[in-house]
């Protein structure tokens, strides 16, 4: 084998592993359908003002004793995973879907 062939291999194995590593990575995207639909009431509750990422992270900063039985989920969820919502929210903005939606 030669060195260009060697170097074509590379090539094709370095293709297959970044869309092996871009395909994992849309699978980890994922936000629970019922918090996507808190989100959006969360919006709605709040008018969709400009500043409804300070807004969601004051939220989340809220002592979980002060949330309202329905907020609690999306409290809990926002506690680890607070840069996927701020995503699934700039995707809506922008009319694409950076977070998919899942099942739950």
């Amino acid at each position: 084998m030669d060195n260009k062939r060697i170097s074509e291999l590379v090539d094709e194995e370095m293709i297959k592993q970044d869309a092996n590593r871009y395909r994992d990575m849309r699978k980890i995207l994922t936000i629970p359908k019922s918090i996507a639909e808190r989100l959006i009431n969360f919006i709605e509750i709040n008018h969709g003002t400009d500043f409804i990422i300070e807004e969601l992270l004051d939220f989340k900063n809220m002592e979980r004793s002060h949330c309202f039985e329905p907020d609690l989920k999306l409290h809990d969820f926002l506690q680890n995973n607070t840069n996927i919502c701020v995503l699934y929210l700039a995707g809506k903005a922008l009319g694409v879907d950076l977070v998919k939606v899942g099942e739950g």
